[in-house]
């Protein structure tokens, strides 16, 4: 049975959860606890088809704007669990509040697209686009859809780019 998650309460965590601060000495401890909050997110929803630790929601959502914790999130996505992907990265984007979409929605775009669903891969472009106009991640996804690249394109980007982001996180 789906809960019906409180907005309110997803917001009230993430004024408790800060920004990385680039300039600090925790940059890496801080990354490295958001992709594990990432995983451990996509878990508990797989187990579930919701999640209602609005705490761990929150730390996802506001860790997701660092680039290697998202590029680390879009790691997690294979062959063998696209479709939790699909269903997980939609879930986390109906949650995600104004400031917070643009990440959730550029990957939840590449898992559309992956998975053949192009028209909802622009739709959720167009969302991440309405949250932050110059969002790079959507702007590339953009240029690469206008190029027609195909989808498995996207797996083999992964294989390459996993690995390196895992290194660079966990050494």
């Amino acid at each position: 049975m789906k809960t019906q998650l409180s907005l309110k309460n997803i917001e009230d965590a993430l004024s408790e959860i800060s920004e990385i601060n680039y300039d600090g000495d925790t940059v890496l401890r801080l990354q490295r606890l958001g992709a594990v909050a990432v995983k451990d997110l996509m878990t508990q929803f797989a187990k579930a088809g919701t999640v209602d630790d609005y705490q761990l929601i929150a730390l996802v959502l506001r860790r997701l704007t660092d680039l290697q914790v998202r590029d680390y999130a879009m790691g997690l996505t294979t062959a063998d669990n696209l479709d939790l992907a699909f269903n997980f990265w939609h879930w986390l984007l109906q949650l995600a509040p104004t400031g917070l979409i643009a990440p959730v929605a550029a990957i939840f775009s590449t898992v559309a697209y992956e998975s053949g669903e192009t028209d909802l891969a622009q739709s959720s472009l167009d969302r991440s686009f309405a949250d932050q106009i110059e969002y790079p991640l959507a702007k590339l996804l953009r240029r690469v859809y206008c190029a027609g690249w195909p989808a498995e394109s996207f797996a083999a980007m992964r294989a390459e780019l996993h690995p390196k982001v895992c290194a660079s996180l966990f050494g």
